[in-house]
């Protein structure tokens, strides 16, 4: 008898060897423990810490300094902050939760990012191992703990990588309860739409939608079986993905057109035209640059497409139709986004996309069933039983596809170290900590800017000056071009804005080119941005009869 041959042996740069994604799963673990020691924390997460430590008094959480979404877009106002209710219950209780360990700081935040980041690791890992083996879970950890878009919101302390914990466990249960046809798991079953509604007050998104149209979907594929209509549909991929994409997009549009206005939402039907144009950017966005290119899809991507059309089978369609609700979703929301903000903050179209484009972050959410349909397509290929002539390769079976997956890394990798060593920074840290050692409490300030992001850029100062509210102080926001000196030097009060008389200090942005030509009014600081920021000075001025503590 012939010995049985030996699998080859792979230099350790070779995306074929074991060794390679062993070494690029350090490498990420340390990535993700340098950002979150070094990078700020975002903006997204200095407005929802504010949720979390500012209570209404009747234990609601608020904006003490106002709505980020104000009714007058020029202007802050402390008495309009609606109550987020549940919309993001989730995470702002993962956000409070160390919070109240560590301390109202930025430090417990990134803390509880980090052990996020591990959480996610290992809830990827467990869960591709049940499914599709040890060596698919291990690359395709090892992929997800390089990306550098995940490295990007776990520095910032944004909620994408819970995002990836929900979307495991909910695909996880469906998929072992269809290979089982639901034998033995009733309870298993109900971790999925639970899991969604978790995943829908992390987001911020209706979670009564999510759910159901998560039930509608997870119905169809459950009963497929009784129906041959269904079966032609739900089990093939191609047919799966187009159905569930024109589902979407039909479903967003009846919203945009029967939503009220001032919803993001409905920003198709005020401004149709740059919706168009959006929805054009987002694809480039979301699709090519954060899927196709972030994470790495496109060296499997002409195998899976012209795979879809000649598989026939249950899982793979299901995942399908998940990619497709899911990434016309995402196109979408992302489109309606931007229109939304250029329009409530008079933003110059399209320069309002570059602000927010690393809106295509949320494209992120699609890492576990774009590489687990790959992952199923090669178990399909590779059935000794199988019929089908085709070839289709993944990460633990990548084949001729090995140079382009590393390739593709090679390409990703300089931006996950950009996004590990820069990280967020932000002038505003060096401003909040001059007047926190300057301003008594019940004092307010004014900070003025461009108004795009304006009240984001406000509630950077909160967690450092009046983390849970109780100095009582705070603090307004004007932009440059809303007449704000006529409320601060005339005391005159305009509806819809906030009552600028207690106010003892000044804050002008780098981007500003305004001064108080006032003899009431001195500069008492002025700094340098970092040039990441835009560079320029900020400047603090004071009224003239304060006198300063470092005086």
């Amino acid at each position: 008898m012939s010995a049985q041959a030996k699998p080859p042996v792979h230099p350790w740069w070779d995306s074929r060897s074991s060794k390679f994604w062993s070494l690029l799963f350090i490498l990420g673990i340390l990535m993700h423990i340098i950002v979150t020691s070094v990078s700020e924390i975002g903006l997204d997460a200095h407005v929802h810490a504010t949720y979390v430590t500012v209570e209404d008094g009747g234990g609601g959480e608020r904006l003490d300094w106002g709505h980020t979404r104000p009714i007058d877009p020029q202007s802050s106002d402390p008495d309009y902050s609606p109550e987020t209710g549940l919309t993001y219950w989730a995470w702002h209780a993962w956000l409070g939760l160390w919070m109240d360990f560590l301390g109202h700081s930025s430090h417990a935040l990134q803390t509880g990012a980090l052990l996020l980041a591990a959480f996610m690791l290992f809830t990827v890992w467990r869960c591709t191992e049940k499914l599709y083996g040890k060596e698919a879970a291990a690359r395709l950890t090892a992929l997800i703990s390089i990306n550098p878009a995940l490295i990007f919101a776990a520095g910032r302390v944004y909620p994408e990588e819970m995002m990836l914990i929900v979307i495991s466990i909910a695909l996880l249960t469906l998929l072992l309860g269809l290979r089982t046809g639901g034998k033995g798991m009733p309870l298993l079953w109900l971790i999925a739409p639970a899991a969604v509604l978790f995943g829908a007050t992390v987001k911020g998104v209706d979670p009564t939608i999510a759910v159901l149209l998560f039930i509608i979907g997870f119905v169809a594929f459950s009963l497929d079986g009784t129906n041959e209509l269904l079966i032609k549909l739900t089990r093939r991929p191609h047919r799966a993905f187009i159905f569930s994409s024109s589902f979407v997009f039909v479903l967003f549009l009846g919203f945009a057109l029967l939503s009220p206005s001032g919803l993001a939402i409905s920003s198709l039907r005020e401004a149709p035209l740059r919706f168009i144009s959006a929805v054009l950017f987002s694809i480039l966005d979301v699709a090519i640059i954060f899927m196709l290119f972030g994470m790495v899809l496109w060296p499997f991507l002409k195998d899976s497409i012209s795979s879809s059309s000649t598989i026939i089978d249950r899982e793979a369609g299901f995942l399908a139709a998940v990619i497709g609700a899911m990434t016309t979703g995402l196109i979408l929301y992302v489109a309606a986004l931007w229109t939304h903000e250029s329009l409530l903050w008079q933003a110059e179209w399209p320069w309002m996309i570059w602000t927010m484009g690393n809106n295509g972050r949320y494209a992120t959410m699609l890492f576990i069933p774009c590489f687990w349909y790959i992952m199923r397509l090669r178990q399909i290929a590779n059935d000794e039983e199988s019929t089908l002539d085709i070839q289709c390769y993944s990460l633990e079976d990548p084949g001729p596809q090995w140079k382009s997956i590393l390739v593709g890394i090679c390409l990703i990798l300089p931006l996950s170290l950009l996004a590990t060593f820069h990280g967020q920074t932000s002038w505003t840290s060096d401003a909040a900590e001059y007047l926190d050692s300057e301003m008594e409490d019940g004092e307010d300030f004014l900070f003025i800017s461009e108004a795009t992001l304006g009240m984001h850029w406000l509630y950077s100062f909160h967690l450092q000056l009046d983390p849970d509210g109780s100095r009582n102080i705070t603090g307004h926001w004007r932009s440059t071009d809303s007449g704000w000196q006529v409320e601060l030097f005339n005391g005159t009060e305009l509806e819809n804005r906030g009552n600028l008389s207690k106010v003892n200090w000044v804050v002008l942005s780098p981007e500003t080119s305004v001064t108080l030509e006032s003899d009431d009014w001195e500069i008492a600081e002025s700094s340098s941005a970092p040039w990441m920021n835009g560079g320029g000075d900020w400047i603090i001025m004071h009224r003239a009869d304060q006198v300063l503590n470092t005086e």
